[in-house]
């Protein structure tokens, strides 16, 4: 959202003093007592410096973030006019800031992996014949974490093996926009907390062959990448890792001693895929190695997944074991579908439905599980086996579905089970290929009474839906929805 503010200088001198002097927090060593003298008159003033330490993060009580930047006081100043750019893409620069300011310090909403340009301008003061700086100061502010580059061709799996080194700092691997990768092999982080991203602008593409992925048992970020998965054999493009360490096992954590009554371990980080597209994933997305893990918080946003499975790999795979769940987990503005019909696979497949119980695994003090799906299609994922199992059937599990188009997904109500509280709107459901239920559309109602979906075509264009192109903008593939609800819900790119 744009701010643009003006505070005058007069009238409210008195008030915006005392605010400005409570609020200011900045790089510099506290404000500078002649800012608001008299003393410094008839001079030409400069604009203020600012540096990666005049940027700080505030945690908002909704759950966002901001970014308050301050800096040191110019004294005898006027003010200052203060113009904040996002330019991911330089060419077409987004103005959020262009204020007017009075104080040394300002307030703006913060947004992951985004550039911005800042240029900061000190007015001049009439009263004291002081005049403004002739120059802006400019500066490259980045909410991105510093990154190791990975050059244009290279094999990524080889390179960052060669220049990855354990630590508990995060740390960050970025591919060049636009560039062509491959990935022969697998990539370990263990414990390293780790963010793989691309160019949101210009995505890179990875190529991944035979065993290749990532393997982790800690944090993992994955965004603005292309991923050609049409020569990939290994069960998962993500997988957990065979060696879980015992600093992250439920006892040590803590839940043991809270109550949980299971031995095995948890991923507390966040592991998120975002802004990312998949062709051809023929197997798991998430495969859990067949151990006893469970994710504190695991996340699919703003991606395109393509599957190509004809087999019985789920897309989240977390069975093999004898517990693991997926604490909180978010899907978001995505489209997941596959060529084929697949009677064979379920979406999300646990081992054991009574360990996968929240209290039994994360104790009395964190004894709830929360899944939010909004706005994402979801075609022949998948047309024969039921969406979930083994996924608990308490009451302390919840389930939003928010906008939700469905086409040919079978045995929702397996996932949104009658003891669960379940909060479904503005859902639809088309059966093709797949057996329609009518549990899924009006037999079994949420928590306020609600079906889970309503029973309508979206009129998807079949032509339209196919192996997806990465030269083609949305990978060449269109899910517009002309169904009544279905057009208004879905994957917003298909709006």
């Amino acid at each position: 959202m744009k701010v643009k503010h003006y505070f005058l200088w007069g009238k409210m001198f008195g008030m915006l003093l005392t605010a400005g002097l409570l609020s200011f927090a900045s790089c510099a060593e506290g404000v500078d007592d002649e800012y608001w003298s008299s003393n410094v008159k008839n001079v030409q003033l400069e604009s203020p410096t600012i540096d990666n330490t005049c940027f700080s993060t505030i945690a908002n009580a909704d759950g966002t973030e901001s970014v308050k930047l301050a800096w040191k006081a110019i004294a005898g100043a006027g003010g200052y006019h203060c113009v904040i750019d996002i330019v991911d893409d330089p060419a077409n620069p987004e103005n959020v800031v262009d204020s007017i300011l009075d104080r040394p310090s300002l307030v703006f909403e913060k947004k992951e992996d985004t550039n911005y340009s800042v240029s900061l301008q000190t007015l001049g003061n009439d009263k004291l014949n002081n005049k403004g700086a002739t120059s802006a100061f400019n500066f490259a502010y980045s909410t991105m974490i510093a990154a190791v580059t990975i050059p244009d061709g290279s094999d990524i799996a080889e390179f960052i093996k060669a220049n990855f080194t354990p630590s508990e700092e995060e740390q960050a691997f970025e591919l060049v926009a636009g560039g062509s990768y491959t990935m022969n092999g697998t990539v370990d982080f263990d414990l390293s907390l780790m963010t793989i991203r691309g160019n949101k602008i210009n995505r890179p593409t990875v190529t991944l062959n035979g065993g290749a992925g990532f393997i982790t048992q800690a944090g993992l970020k994955i965004k603005f990448i292309n991923f050609d998965c049409t020569n990939l054999t290994s069960t998962g493009f993500l997988t957990l890792s065979s060696n879980p360490s015992e600093s992250i096992s439920i006892e040590s954590l803590g839940f043991k001693a809270d109550g949980a009554n299971q031995s095995g371990y948890v991923v507390m980080d966040p592991v998120i895929i975002s802004d990312c597209m998949f062709k051809n994933l023929p197997n798991a997305i998430l495969y859990g190695n067949k151990k006893n893990w469970s994710l504190w918080d695991f996340r699919i946003t703003e991606c395109i997944v393509q599957m190509n499975n004809t087999g019985s790999n789920p897309f989240i795979h977390l069975q093999g074991a004898s517990n693991g769940a997926i604490k909180n987990m978010t899907m978001k503005n995505s489209t997941f579908f596959n060529l084929v019909a697949n009677k064979n696979a379920y979406f999300i497949r646990y081992s054991n439905a009574s360990n996968s119980q929240p209290k039994k695994l994360f104790g009395n003090g964190n004894a709830t599980i929360t899944h939010t799906w909004s706005d994402c299609t979801l075609f022949k994922t998948f047309t024969g086996k039921d969406f979930a199992n083994n996924t608990t059937q308490q009451n302390t599990a919840t389930y939003y579905m928010d906008r939700m188009v469905f086409y040919d997904v079978y045995r929702l109500y397996q996932y949104l089970h009658n003891n669960c509280k379940r909060y479904c709107n503005n859902c639809t459901m088309h059966y093709d290929e797949a057996s329609p239920q009518s549990n899924d559309t009006g037999g079994r109602k949420d928590t306020n009474g609600n079906p889970f979906t309503v029973l309508e075509d979206p009129g998807f264009d079949l032509s339209q839906i196919h192996e997806l192109d990465f030269s083609q903008p949305n990978g060449g593939v269109n899910f517009k929805a002309n169904g009544a609800i279905s057009s208004q819900a879905g994957d917003p790119r298909w709006r």
